[in-house]
């Protein structure tokens, strides 16, 4: 027995020297696998972020749309909305001019106030200076261009109690055609309230809804500002794809150019990661090609580190096996 464990030690000096060479080979084996996990790691976020370009990179914010916007733009655009979504309409406007996207946005924010003024009193809840009486329900006129009122209010009977318009602006020139055109009140946003405070307007028939007009341009323009890009995002979206492999060069093309490997060496190991990388994309990409939406950026992460850990066990494995045949081998009569 202490032959057979003598030639197994053997063995294995001749296969990894002595003790000292060993464990020198030991150390350089550790930082050989630290550095491949680091550039793994980096391969996967550079994965990961090509793919959120290319994935999500100008779309419209969906989840920004509200159901009461959806029903503001039916409302304001009962033509248009026949045959497209509030979406759709918003991912048109990407390409559009700047004047275009600020008549949408204006008509669709007023109309947007009035769902909101009416949602508000059916529920019961105040809005600024309109307060709900007992049994009283609001009701918006169908017809964006119904002359004279936005919003009837009923009492429990079914009788008409007041009729109003409705502003969403940051001028007194809307509010004042409305109090000239008819014997009506107003009710419109803050901004626009706090200008007829020592104005010529009769306050008394100006209603302050608590709700900004600052806010409300805020809110409707959300789900279109992923597609407004400047000019240096523009550029990113374009190269960003592409940033993976050449970050793969660059490193690998430094190791070169330090004298840490050789040319023929830096192809390979180019080609190997960029394989990989271009693997991790392409997952996540299906991910997101069947509607999984950001679950497709970890699938990216996680595909390209787990091909390096495959790797690595599938080595360790191969090794093992060698090293028992190793053993089989030199105990064998």
């Amino acid at each position: 027995m202490n032959s057979s464990l003598a030639g197994v030690a053997d063995g294995y000096l001749r296969k990894y020297g002595t003790v000292a060479q060993a464990d020198e080979r030991l150390r350089e084996l550790y930082s050989r696998y630290i550095k491949e996990r680091e550039a793994s790691i980096l391969d996967a976020v550079a994965a990961t972020a090509a793919l959120n370009v290319l994935a999500f990179g100008d779309q419209v914010d969906t989840d920004a749309i509200t159901p009461q916007m959806e029903e503001a733009f039916r409302l304001a655009f009962s033509n248009v909305a026949v045959n497209m979504t509030l979406a759709e309409r918003f991912a048109e406007l990407g390409d559009s001019s700047e004047e275009a996207r600020r008549g949408f946005l204006s008509a669709l924010k007023g109309k947007y106030f009035e769902v909101i003024v009416r949602d508000n009193f059916n529920a019961g809840i105040s809005t600024g200076d309109l307060i709900p009486g007992p049994g009283q329900t609001a009701q918006l006129a169908q017809d964006p261009t119904q002359p004279g009122w936005d919003l009837r209010i009923f009492n429990c009977d079914g009788a008409l109690d007041e009729a109003l318009q409705l502003k969403a602006t940051d001028s007194l020139r809307p509010i004042r055609n409305a109090l000239e055109n008819g014997d009506i009140r107003v009710l419109t946003t803050n901004e626009a309230a706090d200008l007829v405070v020592g104005g010529s307007l009769d306050p008394e028939n100006v209603l302050r809804s608590g709700i900004s007009d600052s806010s409300l341009e805020a809110e409707v323009a959300a789900p279109l500002e992923p597609l407004l890009d400047s000019q240096l995002e523009n550029i990113f979206e374009h190269v960003a794809p592409g940033l993976p492999f050449v970050l793969i060069a660059a490193v690998e093309g430094t190791k070169v150019l330090m004298g840490r490997q050789v040319f023929e060496d830096a192809v390979h190991r180019c080609l190997d990661r960029g394989v990989k990388t271009g693997a991790g994309i392409a997952v996540g990409g299906l991910f997101a090609l069947v509607g999984a939406g950001v679950i497709s950026l970890p699938a990216t992460f996680l595909t390209r580190i787990g091909i390096d850990r495959y790797r690595v066990q599938s080595g360790l494995s191969r090794q093992v096996r060698a090293n028992a045949d190793l053993v089989r081998a030199i105990m064998r009569p």
